[in-house]
């Protein structure tokens, strides 16, 4: 039925109403790209997230007065835990230059205020997929001999947690706006496609060709719109992509995340489009049996 009618039909209606069938395609592109660019910088922020998380760390400040032996007792004792990958001893010199760095400073004028208050500390990050056991660790850290005090970022995790929460509620709302938007396109586009066909419908329903026969060149059509909206909408997101990335070396503090960008894998593209294609085929499915019904009332 589909090789004999539905295909050909679909494709001949394409080529005739094509200015129609373009514009449609543009909309739809324009709607699935502003779709896939929400979901592209979601997924580019959580992966970018699950970086902040892999490094983020616990450092351990030293008494001031403690001894060089107790110092690597401490460091050995903080490598031996379980959920530690990485511990190192930072020396009060080392941790001079580490701020003098942070802060874009010649780390020859905070020489000038002597490194006697700096005290040594023990740097440590986890292994991933401990990093929200990050609280928890760093508490049980601080009871230690010889901790004077316990820095990490767990108050920065929970914000970070709870602006993609935030961000998956208001994302999820508008994706399923748009997708409605793109149910309505395509089933707009079908009713005036089908009514420039109309007296065939009626020939093709009068020799007694069956609903489904009918049906098939409608939904044919409706699903290659789809598909070409996806296929526009992909190359799109691609270039903007390729803008962003561009962007972000741009500015120092962001240049090291360029390298880190990512896009949809292919097969996550291949699903989008099959998802697009079986939208197109569904909203013209509807459209066409509306249209034989009010044809038979």
């Amino acid at each position: 039925m589909y090789l004999r009618y539905g295909i050909p039909r679909g494709l001949r209606s394409l080529r005739t109403n094509w200015k129609a069938n373009f514009n449609t395609i543009l909309i739809l592109s324009s709607s699935l790209s502003v779709l896939g660019m929400i979901a592209l910088l979601y997924l580019n922020l959580t992966h970018f997230s699950e970086i902040w998380f892999s490094n983020s760390k616990i450092s351990l400040f030293l008494d001031s007065g403690i001894e060089a032996e107790r110092r690597t007792a401490l460091l050995e004792q903080v490598r031996g835990l379980e959920l530690v990958r990485k511990a190192e001893l930072i020396t009060p010199r080392e941790g001079l230059k580490a701020l003098s760095e942070t802060l874009g400073t010649n780390q020859n004028i905070l020489a000038g205020a002597g490194v006697e208050g700096i005290p040594y500390t023990i740097d440590l990050e986890l292994r991933v997929g401990h990093q929200e056991q990050i609280g928890g660790v760093a508490r049980s850290l601080a009871n230690l001999p010889g901790v004077e005090d316990v820095l990490y970022t767990e108050r920065r995790l929970r914000e970070v947690r709870m602006f993609f929460t935030v961000l998956q509620g208001v994302g999820g709302f508008f994706i399923a706006l748009i997708l409605t938007s793109l149910f309505l396109i395509v089933s707009h586009a079908t009713k005036l496609s089908l009514h420039s066909r109309r007296e065939e419908i009626e020939i093709l329903s009068l020799v007694g060709a069956t609903r489904g026969f009918i049906r098939s060149s409608v939904i044919v059509e409706g699903l290659l719109i789809a598909l070409a909206g996806g296929l526009f909408s992909v190359l799109t997101i691609w270039i903007c992509f390729l803008f962003l990335r561009a962007g972000l070396s741009w500015k120092e503090l962001t240049s090291s995340l360029q390298g880190e960008a990512i896009f949809f894998g292919l097969r996550d593209l291949m699903y989008a489009l099959g998802a697009a294609s079986l939208l197109g085929a569904v909203s013209s499915y509807f459209a066409v049996n509306k249209l034989l019904k009010d044809m038979e009332t």
